[in-house]
């Protein structure tokens, strides 16, 4: 069995050998998935010229969207004309594999999956989450190997593989995969903790699951709690209410400097930083905001600004030397960037990724203090 290192360095004549797939425009489309992105596929299509006759989905509750009908499996099953089917499903709730193996029950054939749309339409698709023109990841297979020398154990390297081959279409099975490890709270982080007393910085915080679950495993006696949404925050603020723990909660997004930050709504998914968001949000640094003071863990997922939130958190990094964890999906980009700027922040640390949920969602960068 090759080594996860040959596999990378493989990556790009392995993809080579496979045919680049495009939605042909002298046939018709149907869409699997009626939600937020399958409709932004069909617009995607329809401005491109291409025919969409409608849009297929198991046990559809409403007859159609966009003026177009949806139809059940055995409707579609029933359709005799030539018929490309692209999957407009894009989340961590159903893996990949199980949408592709419903599709070919039905009689599909030819199947287009959502980074065969993505290279095809980049630039009319826009940001979505961590698909990426396959030659942005081709292109920076050296980085990636440097990003793979950083990780600590065998399972993060193979990790980091499994998902670029995964996100180029050669490893359709890693979509269902997840490692047994609880996200955030888990032997990595939990060990490294020890039984003491838990300062905790959370970015992200929605509305305070995770700073309950964390509470219910450690000795949480101080969180600082960060969510910018203002319906998220209400709820954070009455749920951390109910804590025992010293809390402050705060509605502020974490960037490298005080600043407005926009966020644009995803398309199957949540909300990321971008130019062309149309909600402005406060932002502010680690660094100001604890000025002075120690923490022991920080957790960031804050939307694809993990890079922001780091930069403007090294003295208290550097002061505290804290477990980090921090989401690793929100750009393709930040599989390679994210361990290359930990590392030059953290000296001393060991690196681990883990994936814990579906279609390589919520993979998670650990950063543990030796």
């Amino acid at each position: 069995m090759p080594s996860n290192l040959t596999r990378l360095r493989a990556l790009s004549a392995q993809f080579a050998a496979c045919p680049m797939r495009q939605v042909k425009a002298d046939r018709p489309v149907w869409i699997f998935g009626a939600g937020q992105f399958g409709r932004d596929v069909c617009a995607v299509l329809q401005k491109q010229g291409f025919d969409v006759r409608g849009f297929v989905q198991t046990g559809a509750d409403v007859p159609q969207t966009m003026g177009l009908p949806i139809v059940d499996w055995q409707h579609w099953a029933s359709l005799s004309h030539p018929i490309q089917l692209v999957v407009g499903i894009f989340n961590r709730g159903m893996p990949f594999d199980a949408l592709e193996g419903i599709a070919r029950a039905a009689g599909a054939l030819d199947i287009f999956m959502p980074w065969d749309i993505y290279s095809q339409f980049e630039a009319q698709m826009g940001w979505r989450y961590w698909l990426g023109a396959s030659q942005l990841l081709l292109g920076q297979l050296s980085a990636i190997e440097g990003a793979y020398q950083l990780l600590s154990d065998e399972v993060s390297r193979r990790c980091l593989v499994d998902i670029c081959a995964f996100r180029l279409g050669l490893n359709q099975g890693y979509s269902s995969f997840q490692h047994p490890d609880n996200q955030y709270f888990n032997a990595l982080t939990l060990n490294a903790l020890g039984s003491a007393d838990v300062r905790f910085v959370d970015g992200g915080a929605y509305n305070g699951d995770t700073f309950a679950e964390f509470c219910s495993l450690a000795n949480v006696t101080q969180a600082y709690l960060f969510e910018p949404d203002e319906d998220n925050f209400r709820a954070l603020v009455r749920n951390a209410s109910r804590s025992q723990s010293e809390t402050m909660c705060l509605p502020l997004a974490l960037a490298d400097s005080y600043t407005m930050l926009k966020f644009a709504a995803g398309a199957g998914e949540g909300a990321a930083i971008s130019d062309k968001g149309a909600v402005h949000v406060a932002a502010a640094r680690l660094d100001d905001v604890l000025c002075g003071r120690n923490v022991d863990f920080i957790k960031l997922d804050v939307e694809g600004a993990e890079a922001q939130a780091l930069n403007g958190a090294r003295q208290l990094i550097h002061r505290s030397r804290p477990v980090l964890a921090l989401s690793l999906y929100h750009h393709p980009q930040d599989l390679w960037t994210l361990p290359a700027l930990l590392a030059s922040m953290c000296e001393n640390y060991s690196f681990y990724i883990r994936q814990h949920y579906f279609n390589s969602f919520d993979s998670v960068l650990y950063a543990i203090p030796r």
